[in-house]
This record gives C-alpha cells, structure tokens and sequence, in this order.
C-alpha cells in the first residue's frame, strides 16, 4: 500500500541520447564518404594510364573531399559562393559582346541551377559536396569549349596568313599561281596628247607594240593594235557568248577572227582573263599586277 501523498512520476526520456544519435550519424556519413573517397582513387590508379577517367573522377573526388570532412567554414564557403554567381551573371546580362552572350551567359546560368537544383539536400555537407562536383564538371565543359573555340580561331587566322604569304611568294616569282612562262608585259601610258595607251613588252623588256582605244563606224569601242613600227597588227571589240557573258573577240590586220579573251578566276579565287586561238584553244592567260613602284601592269602567260 502507499504511502498517503505519494504520486508516481512518469519517466523522463533521457536527453543524454540525442548527442550521441548526432554524432553517431556524423561518423556514419563521414564513413560513407570516406569510404567513396578510398574506392575513388583505387578505380583511378586502376585506370593511371586512362585520361579520361581521371578527369572524371577528379571532381567526384573533390567532392567526396569536401563531404568527409563535413567543417561548416568549408561547406558554407561552397554556398556563399552563389553570390559570386549571381553577380557575375548580372555583369554578363548587361554586356552584348560575344564572349559575354556565348560563354559568360551560359557558364553562370548552368552554375546558377546547380545551386537552384541542389538547394533541397538538407545535410548542408552532402549539398556543398555534391555542388563541388557538379560546379567542377561544368568548368571543365566550359574551359574545354573556350579552349577548342580559341583553337579554331588561332587555326583560321594561320591559314589565311598562310594562304596570303603563298599568294604574295607567288606574285613575287613573277607567275602569280600561273601555269605558262610570261610572253608579254602590258604597261599603262598615255600618248603626247594625253590620250591613253597600251604599250606591249616581250620577256626581254623589249616593245613590240602598242593598242589604242577606238571606236568603229558605229561608235562601239574597240582597241586597235600595231607594232612596234606603227603598223596595224589586228583589233579587240567587246562581245558577249551566247551565255551572256562577256568576252572580248580578237582579229588580225584583215579582219579575220584570231582568237577570244575571257575574264576568269584562279583556284584562289583571284581574277584572270584566259585567251583562246580561232579553234578555242586555250593559248595563255593574263593577270593584272603592279611593278616594284606600284604602278599597274598586265602580264600575260603562255602556254
């Protein structure tokens, strides 16, 4: 029997037990991502002499890193890093130079979601370790993508150096990219009453003739060539194929058709005027140039 006044209380569960749950949980999840970190660098000395799979496991360990040791200054530096984020993502909206638009958007927008996506972990160490890992990939894709962009750039610009320096050699070999030997030289003058002309030099420097502007009884333009003593040698008129396109007809001092010209490019792309015999085949070609004083010229090549 009781004694009078007596009370049973009810029993108080012991608080001594939570701390122990909490770090008994810490060391679990410490464990764990030790034990991540320990099977992560065996697979990757199994495969030392595989590139690739290092650079995969690189930010897994990194992150695995960072969870083990579970530090509040280290996982609240990860987070804080979102500040950092968002202003550079805010500096990027604003500038409309295509580094900002193709590398800087992107690059802060993928990084933004992974804090927006990871946001929802509640272990703050887990959230920071799995941050590192996806913050890192997403570096490595964008480095990768600069570095591959600055190479395509750098590759272009060497061609089209290279490309030139083999067009200027090319010009200074006296040829231009021609396939023939240079039979005449073409040079700009004007006659003693300033009206303009043509005077024609063979490969010895030597003239063997001029053409003059004209007009036929028409009043269609025409060009009259003569020797070097003054004697008609043939005409050039203007004309069109049957295609529309222009030629130039070539004939003697009789009036006889001798050959056409046809404007042309090369496999650069540069102009050229090709000339055909009165059966249409191809004689020689023309290049207009310039002289060592940068006065132009038309040098003609033979087959």
């Amino acid at each position: 029997m009781s004694p009078i006044g007596s009370s049973t209380e009810p029993t108080q569960p012991s608080t001594a037990r939570q701390p122990s749950d909490a770090q008994r949980q810490e060391w679990i999840l410490r464990g764990a991502a030790g034990l991540a970190i320990v099977l992560l660098f065996w697979f990757a000395y199994q495969n030392q002499y595989n590139g690739s799979a290092l650079l995969v496991l690189a930010p897994l360990i990194a992150g695995a890193f960072v969870t083990a040791l579970r530090l509040s200054e280290v996982s609240g530096a990860v987070d804080s890093v979102e500040n950092w984020l968002k202003a550079g993502s805010a500096r990027a909206a604003s500038r409309q130079g295509k580094f900002a638009r193709f590398f800087q958007r992107p690059f802060f927008g993928a990084s933004l979601a992974i804090w927006h996506w990871t946001a929802p972990i509640r272990d703050a160490h887990l959230r920071a370790g799995v941050r590192v890992t996806a913050f890192i990939f997403v570096s490595g894709i964008a480095v990768t993508l600069l570095v591959m962009a600055v190479y395509i750039i750098v590759a272009i610009v060497v061609l089209m150096l290279t490309i030139a320096i083999i067009g200027w050699a090319l010009s200074l070999s006296g040829n231009s990219g021609s396939s023939g030997r240079v039979v005449r030289v073409t040079r700009y003058s004007s006659d003693w009453l300033g009206r303009p002309k043509q005077e024609h030099f063979d490969n010895t420097g030597e003239k063997v003739g001029e053409s003059k502007p004209d007009t036929d009884w028409l009043g269609r333009p025409k060009m009259v060539h003569t020797d070097a003593q003054g004697n008609k040698t043939g005409e050039s008129k203007p004309d069109r194929d049957w295609l529309g396109n222009p030629k130039t007809v070539h004939t003697d001092a009789a009036g006889n058709k001798n050959g056409e010209s046809k404007p042309d490019t090369d496999w650069l792309g540069g102009p050229k005027t090709v000339h055909t015999d009165a059966e249409g085949n191809v004689i020689g070609e023309s290049r207009e140039e310039t002289d060592l004083l940068g006065r132009p010229k038309t040098v003609h090549y033979g087959k």
